[in-house]
């Protein structure tokens, strides 16, 4: 028999700085239109629905290299063996890891006579299901069976809620947020707002209502005003980014459960795509945790190179941000104009420090 396949999952969106502490169920269906095709019926395809039904059990995981509050997931297919389907889909249960909100699940088994292989994608963002199945006769490989289609899981609310709050209410949520101009503009991560019938920032220990201007799904962004002048904002850099270029990174990581001072951690851009080729990204070792999403990407001028926005849990030192220069089309797009460096020049680190601390902000809604 084949051993299993490892699972795969990449990336944690890092908004809430709350964490499930103890185990919780959840139930969601997922269904999947899409085609059939037979090896022992030459070019036959017919199209065929498939609902998959999953338990969901979250927890919380182990301590490892560092990570206090780990959460782990348990997947079940709780109808893998239902009666009168075309496909056979293998029962497991099986524990992964949680991270950029999408569930990978991946396994090769077989008995004596039939070989199977399943895999499945859940996103617990978009809700989109992607999922193919196939199985072939041992003894005649031209015996197969396979299924692909896409779809829609139903029920994920609660469970993404639980993922990044430890809590069903969909509307708790918090991250980090900056100024880019002097009009009370700031830019975060439309993850940090999704939900959240009314965003409050907390600028120099005041709390001020923050209206919500403009959201960008695919890039993960979100446009806030707030009715004050700020002391300062960022500039955006006039370069492109480099591969080893230093950077700072500014946020809240774990909220204000771990302080209400403002952290800063600092390292290099390591490659300049994202999370599967994602242009729009580039890729630090600096250190980002859950609650620096939305914070700013600095260089050492203090110029925004780009916005924190995910991480791979179960890897070192892999983060991403979305660039500067995306986010300057977003706001050009909602007929805000960034306002871009004119030329470069040395800030010492009084001055860098000046200027996160009065353009980064806390937000989070209730």
């Amino acid at each position: 028999m084949k051993k299993l396949l490892g699972i795969i999952v990449l990336g944690l969106l890092l908004s809430g700085n709350a964490y499930a502490i103890k185990d919780k169920d959840f139930y969601i269906s997922c269904s999947a239109k899409g085609y059939s095709k037979f090896g022992f019926i030459a070019g036959s395809k017919q199209a065929k629905t498939i609902i998959d039904e999953y338990k969901i059990t979250i927890g919380k995981g182990d301590v490892l290299q560092g990570d206090r509050w780990p959460k782990i997931i348990q997947l079940v297919n709780t109808n893998a063996d239902q009666k009168k389907v075309m496909i056979f889909r293998e029962p497991f249960d099986k524990t992964i890891s949680y991270s950029d909100k999408i569930l990978s699940i991946g396994t090769v088994s077989s008995n004596e006579e039939i070989e199977f292989y399943q895999q499945a994608q859940i996103s617990l963002i978009s809700g989109t299901y992607t999922i193919k199945y196939k199985d072939k006769f041992l003894d005649n490989e031209k015996d197969t069976s396979e299924y692909s289609g896409t779809g829609k899981c139903s029920g994920l609310v609660p469970v993404l809620s639980y993922l990044e709050n430890g809590s069903t209410n969909s509307t708790s949520s918090s991250g980090t947020a900056f100024f880019i101009s002097n009009k009370g503009y700031l830019l975060t991560n439309n993850h940090v707002v999704k939900g959240c019938s009314l965003s409050k920032i907390t600028y120099f220990n005041k709390e001020y209502d923050a209206k919500l201007i403009a959201t960008d799904k695919t890039l993960d962004l979100a446009l806030l005003k707030v009715k004050i002048k700020p002391k300062s904002y960022f500039s955006f850099s006039k370069d492109e980014p480099k591969k080893l270029q230093k950077i700072y990174v500014a946020g809240y990581p774990l909220g204000k459960g771990l302080s209400d001072d403002l952290k800063i951690t600092t390292g290099i851009i390591s490659a300049l795509k994202g999370f599967e080729d994602n242009s729009n990204e580039i890729q630090v070792d600096a250190a980002i945790n859950p609650g620096n999403s939305g914070g700013p990407i600095v260089n050492e001028n203090g110029e925004l190179v780009a916005i924190a926005v995910s991480g791979i849990t179960k890897a070192q030192n892999i983060n991403f941000g979305i660039k500067s220069s995306a986010a300057a089309n977003f706001l050009k797009s909602n007929k805000v104009k960034p306002n871009k460096s004119l030329m470069s020049f040395s800030s010492d680190t009084d001055d860098l420090l000046e200027i996160l601390e009065e353009a980064t902000v806390y937000t989070f809604c209730n």
